[in-house]
């Protein structure tokens, strides 16, 4: 699409730049407290457009802005690491943060660019986004375009508020500067003249991010089908949200969206049209999960020296990414079980027995326990023994998501000859290797690799791999959907629900707006 430079106010305009990132699951245990948003984390004036360093959806924004000749006012963002329900009375102090950012510049600028996740849930909000970006708009009262995750949980308030709404188009997520710069042409195009219209159409069904990879199908014919979309005239964007399945909340569901220049009926047809596809394609979507010790013996099977790379087991239900609290050792303890003639590394969150680590200090033996002291509800605990051999503060850069990370104390337990555990006082993102690296282990030279990912963790995993494997194991993102107490999401809702029949005209609510 070609932003027209013939803007409304006929002077270049400026544009407001700010941000909530975080997306909950409300099976894991516990709350999410303001601590986690500050810090690092948050950014005021020109640090918002760092903060990412140039790897996050705003950058993309900006790029596309200062192409266009458009002035950027940074203000301020935030953001924290997936994890359980965020607590009563942070998000008013986020909102009124973010509000109190954008109200000097009232009648100074000619829109509003956010980037948002899409799935913050709070005790006192259950649809943050919704209710923040319709606050944003009441109060600035100019054009307000949003850059959500794929996994966003779009809901109605979210499409009432603006429909300036843009996705990502990636399982792994690797287009965080494009969809951000998508999102700003879209701001850029109602500025010069364009009359941007949403469609959306809602549909009954939820399934872990293992079976989503864009890459492969089913979803890559459906992506195929966006890009196609998005090319006809008259189409502004189209995503497709397959949003966050661990959250306990009214309407979850897929969303498809297509955004139009002034077309309500163009715009509804092609969401239908993408929400039958994948509706369609809901049974293939599905993950299977390998059972761990048939993985290992796969592992075990095959030869560590013959430099194919390591076999990368995917602990899923156990994702931090996913806001999992990433103290499971089901796979550790197979790896305790089974004799491997490479070296196999994991990471396990455990803040007592990483400081126990500290304690005996590099060089020292330990006997400690590990695990299940965060979701006590999913994991268990198991004993290792064996020698410290690195100690570290856990401050690293991490690439994906692009954010500085903080896990306090961590400490490397190499135990017999070969398995190496990684113990963090925080839970730790494992869609990169940067926390391996920091520690010492490369993935590349090891011969078995454990993330706590479900499924992101292929972008950068899956190319030095020999082999993903997706093991079967118990937490908080678990992919089997159906073992999850779910008592508040709105019903039928696949594959919770097996039997029923939906078709994007009979069974879903339209939504639109221009």
């Amino acid at each position: 699409m070609t932003v027209s430079r013939g803007w409304i106010t006929g002077a270049a305009p400026r544009i407001a730049v700010t941000g909530l990132m975080f997306e909950a699951n409300t099976f894991a245990p516990g709350t999410t407290g303001l601590a986690a948003f500050e810090g690092s984390t948050y950014a005021e004036g020109p640090a918002v457009l760092t903060v990412g360093g140039g790897l996050d959806s705003v950058a993309g924004a900006v790029a596309v802005a200062e192409a266009a000749g458009a002035t950027v006012v940074p203000t301020t963002i935030a953001g924290a690491m997936s994890g359980p329900t965020v607590a009563a009375g942070v998000y008013p102090v986020l909102r009124r943060r973010l509000l109190d950012g954008l109200a000097p510049l009232r009648g100074q600028v000619d829109g509003i660019y956010l980037e948002l996740h899409g799935a913050m849930v709070a005790e006192d909000e259950p649809d943050v986004e919704g209710d923040l970006l319709q606050a944003v708009a009441d109060l600035m009262e100019v054009p307000v375009a949003a850059s959500f995750d794929l996994h966003c949980h779009f809901t109605d308030a979210m499409g009432a508020a603006t429909p300036m709404i843009v996705g990502y188009h990636t399982l792994p997520h690797v287009d965080m500067i494009e969809t951000g710069a998508r999102a700003m042409t879209v701001l850029l195009a109602q500025l010069g003249g364009a009359r941007p219209t949403l469609a959306w159409r809602h549909i009954p069904m939820i399934t872990s991010a293992e079976g989503q990879d864009t890459n492969h199908l089913p979803i890559s014919e459906v992506m195929g089908r966006i890009r196609e979309i998005t090319s006809e005239p008259g189409v502004l964007d189209a995503s497709l949200f397959m949003s966050q399945p661990w959250l306990d909340v009214p309407g979850l569901s897929w969303s498809t969206l297509v955004l139009t220049d002034g077309d309500p009926e163009l715009a509804q047809l092609r969401a239908d049209e993408l929400a039958q596809m994948v509706w369609d394609r809901r049974e293939r979507v599905l993950a299977p999960k390998v059972d761990i010790d048939e993985a290992l013996r796969i592992a075990a099977a095959a030869d560590p020296t013959d430099g194919r790379g390591p076999f990368v087991l995917g602990d899923g239900a156990d994702s931090v990414s996913a806001g999992a609290t990433g103290d499971g050792v089901e796979v550790l303890a197979g790896l305790l079980h089974h004799e491997l003639t490479g070296r196999a590394q994991v990471i396990v969150t455990d803040a007592a027995a990483a400081d126990r680590c500290a304690e005996v200090g590099v060089g020292g033996h330990v006997t400690v326990d590990v695990g299940g002291g965060l979701a006590p509800e999913f994991h268990f605990s198991v004993e290792i023994s064996g020698t410290v051999v690195m100690v570290s503060d856990g401050r690293f850069r991490s690439l994906y998501p692009p954010a500085p990370a903080d896990l306090g104390t961590t400490a490397v337990v190499r135990v017999g000859e070969h398995l190496h555990v990684v113990i963090v006082s925080r839970p730790a993102s494992q869609l990169d290797y940067q926390l391996y690296l920091h520690v010492g282990l490369d993935p590349r030279d090891a011969h078995v690799v454990v993330t706590k990912s479900a499924g992101g963790y292929r972008a950068f995993f899956e190319p030095v791999a020999r082999e993903c494997l997706d093991v079967d194991t118990r937490g908080p993102s678990d992919s089997r959907l159906e073992r999850m107490q779910f008592t508040k999401v709105t019903r039928p809702l696949y594959p919770l629900d097996r039997t029923f029949a939906w078709s994007p005209d009979a069974h879903s609510i339209r939504g639109l707006l221009t």
